[in-house]
């Protein structure tokens, strides 16, 4: 918000500006009665002064005006400039005092402090007034202290109400008015007061009354947040709407009598209906995703920088896609997450940690460690196409018992026999998927799985097939980059830029990529996975363009999953409870979360054109006989597959007559 040891080069001069009229000049008799108390006020502050500026606490205050820097509320954007997030201990924005509308720094004058551009910190005239009418009321009418005076209390002291705090209040004025310039004080004051609800500053307030920026504010708005600032708990509109309209009607008929507006003008304002822009804010989108970047800034700067630096942090999100994902897991009825990343850029381009933060704040999508079930077999066919194998490797569908008595099962309980590889990857087969496993080597797809952005810990076993190690969501979608961008996986980005209060960048990320595996290998692997979409255990996930992904399933319906990606964004989706109670019968990822998939990419491409994988040099596409993965022969059906170039079939099926 404000620092006091900025100077400004120019200023509009309120002084000129403000030539102070008395319409009702009070009797001789009235005015000696007020410098005569004045003076009285006078000489007892000069009397007390060189006592209390050996007070230590007002010597240690006193240094702190060297250096005097409110708290700032640090604003989160997304990747369109959408403001998603505040980090405050005070909710404040920081505004020159250039951009104040001249209304409402004529309204705060005129009701504040009307000779603040006569004073030097204190107003002796306005304390014999003060006194004189209080007097003649019985009671406290009109209060006394100007705004140098209320800022060195609202910065420095408390509140309490002591001769103590008075006096060390008006010695801290005098320092102000000799440090700073008039400017300087007045833009701390409109930066520094508080409004009731939450809100600091005038440019703060404006938002929370009126939901709009300073500029855009009427005369009868600023004569409201005028009237609010002298005692929000009393005159705020939202807690008491005829005491805030009576506090208007005080502010101009000051402004009035001083004459900065016309009777005219204030008539109208008066007549002005006054729309409040409502205190009731919708639950974040983002929730999980504040919390994720927030460690991230936690490892850069420290509490008081995050909380109260005034920051401007950039963010790779995007607000309409965040939004579609977290309405459409809300809707699902189910726990789990989902995490949506560009894989040309890493940039994240939405969170969802979980179906209702308020219910758990735990993220699911970066916390939760799970068993991915069959989303796990692309790194095993990577592995293998880099292995000698092809997409018309055929393998045999048999059951299999192991020497420990591991008989491990596929999901329909059924064999297929002879299966080529591209449509065993299609209908998630185990058997295949180990035995794949078993030749290539575990140490071997343990690596490539790692290369891919795996970092949890892999068991060396055949069960790693089945996706029986533990990872997280965002590892998966990390690694299902590769497919979507030519075997490069890019480092997961969530915050792009970071400015201080000036405008000055502390931080700007940069993409950082690793070629995982081969463009080659991606691409084939990519035609595969789109098969897995167009005719196997993900065709619930289509979204009418070229797509590829793989479901996941584990044991009795624990954890269910589905992560794809075009070549525009990877999307994962995981959905498990919490205590690892099954999500029900037949509750499989190509059920329960590829619809979801579905809809969440469905909104994300809605204005992007309709791309297709980029195939790279030594690929080649020929049609092949789907069941025996050789050239087609007369009676075959056929499907264009990719192969690396040399290792395509050259012989023709005969078996399909």
């Amino acid at each position: 918000m404000v620092r006091l040891v900025k100077y400004y080069s120019s200023f509009e001069n309120l002084r000129g500006e403000i030539a102070i009229k008395r319409k009702n000049q009070p009797g001789k008799k009235l005015a000696w009665w007020y410098f005569f108390l004045g003076g009285l006020v006078a000489g007892a502050v000069i009397a007390t002064y060189l006592f209390f500026i050996l007070n230590s606490d007002l010597k240690d205050i006193s240094s702190q005006l060297d250096d005097f820097t409110p708290s700032f509320t640090s604003r989160v954007y997304d990747s369109q400039g959408e403001l998603i997030h505040e980090f405050f201990t005070q909710n404040r924005e920081f505004v020159e005092l250039s951009a104040v509308p001249d209304n409402l720094k004529k309204a705060f004058i005129a009701s504040e402090d009307q000779r603040f551009y006569q004073h030097a910190g204190i107003d002796p005239v306005g304390i014999g007034r003060a006194l004189l009418q209080n007097l003649l009321a019985g009671e406290i009418v009109e209060g006394a202290s100007t705004i140098t005076q209320q800022l060195s209390r609202n910065q420095f002291l408390s509140q309490s109400v002591t001769w103590d705090r008075k006096i060390k209040e008006i010695i801290l004025a005098f320092l102000l008015e000799k440090k700073y310039t008039k400017e300087q004080i007045f833009e701390a004051y409109l930066n520094q007061i508080y409004f009731g609800h939450g809100a600091y500053g005038v440019k703060t307030a404006t938002r929370i009354y009126f939901g709009k920026e300073l500029d855009k504010l009427n005369l009868a708005e600023c004569a409201v947040l005028v009237g609010v600032a002298r005692s929000p708990y009393n005159f705020s509109p939202y807690l008491d709407f005829e005491a805030a309209k009576k506090q208007q009607r005080r502010v101009l008929n000051r402004m009035e009598t001083l004459g900065f507006i016309t009777p005219e003008e204030k008539e109208e304002a008066l007549n002005q209906p006054l729309v409040l822009s409502g205190l009731e804010k919708s639950p974040s989108p983002t929730p999980y995703f504040t919390d994720f970047i927030l460690k991230q800034l936690l490892g850069k700067y420290d509490e008081e920088m995050i909380f109260g630096g005034g920051l401007k942090i950039y963010t790779t999100l995007d607000l309409n896609i965040q939004k579609e994902a977290q309405a459409t897991l809300e809707e699902s009825g189910y726990q789990g997450a989902v995490l949506c990343l560009d894989p040309q850029t890493g940039h994240i381009k939405a969170m969802v940690g979980g179906r209702d933060y308020q219910e758990s704040k735990f993220n699911r999508a970066t916390q939760a460690y799970r068993q991915p079930g069959s989303t796990f077999k692309p790194f095993i066919y990577s592995a293998a196409l880099d292995s000698g194998f092809t997409p018309s490797t055929i393998l045999i569908d048999e059951p299999l018992v192991f020497p420990n008595g591991w008989k491990p099962q596929n999901y329909e309980k059924e064999f297929r026999g002879a299966v080529t590889l591209r449509e065993a990857l299609e209908h998630s087969i185990n058997i295949i998927g180990i035995k794949l496993l078993q030749q290539v080597g575990v140490e071997r797809v343990i690596q490539y799985a790692q290369r891919m952005g795996i970092e949890s810990p892999l068991q060396n076993n055949l069960s790693l097939a089945l996706g029986t190690s533990e990872v997280t969501l965002l590892e998966l979608v990390k690694a299902y980059s590769a497919f979507a961008n030519q075997g490069k996986v890019p480092e997961p980005i969530a915050i792009l830029k970071i400015e201080d209060q000036e405008g000055n960048i502390l931080f700007q990320s940069e993409t950082e990529f690793k070629q995982a595996i081969s463009p080659q290998t991606a691409y084939i692997m990519a035609r595969l996975l789109q098969g897995v979409v167009e005719r196997g255990t993900g065709q619930r996930a289509q979204i009418g363009r070229p797509t590829g992904g793989k479901t996941g399933t584990t044991e009795d319906f624990i954890d269910a999953w589905f992560v794809g990606f075009t070549p525009d964004l990877v999307t994962g989706v995981f959905l498990g409870n919490d205590d690892r109670t099954p999500l029900g019968p037949s509750k499989t990822g190509g059920v329960v979360a590829a619809p979801i998939f579905a809809q969440v990419m469905k909104k994300a491409h809605e204005n992007l054109p309709n791309r297709d994988f980029s195939k790279p040099e030594g690929i080649v596409e020929i049609p092949i006989c789907t069941k025996s993965g050789l050239l087609p022969g007369a009676s075959c059906s056929s499907l264009l597959v990719p192969f690396k170039a040399g290792t395509e079939p050259t012989q023709v099926c005969f078996q399909c007559r």
